[in-house]
């Protein structure tokens, strides 16, 4: 892992795999039960913000030698 950059969070991967297991179509109540959610508002809540594209850009320098 590249210097200054943290790991994930548990819930970062946890919510990720929720909208992993959505994007495949297993039901709702599955991707529930296999989170360990009573409620259907805390999985949703977890599966939301995962199909914002942020483009980021940097300035690379291409060492090309002319």
């Amino acid at each position: 892992m590249p210097t200054g950059e943290e790991r994930p969070t548990f819930h970062e991967t946890h919510a990720l795999g929720a909208w992993l297991y959505e994007q495949q179509k297993f039901p709702q109540e599955y991707i529930q039960a296999l989170m360990g959610h009573a409620d259907e508002k805390m999985t949703k809540h977890y599966q939301e913000g995962h199909n914002e594209k942020k483009i980021e850009y940097f300035e690379v320098g291409a060492e090309l030698a002319f």
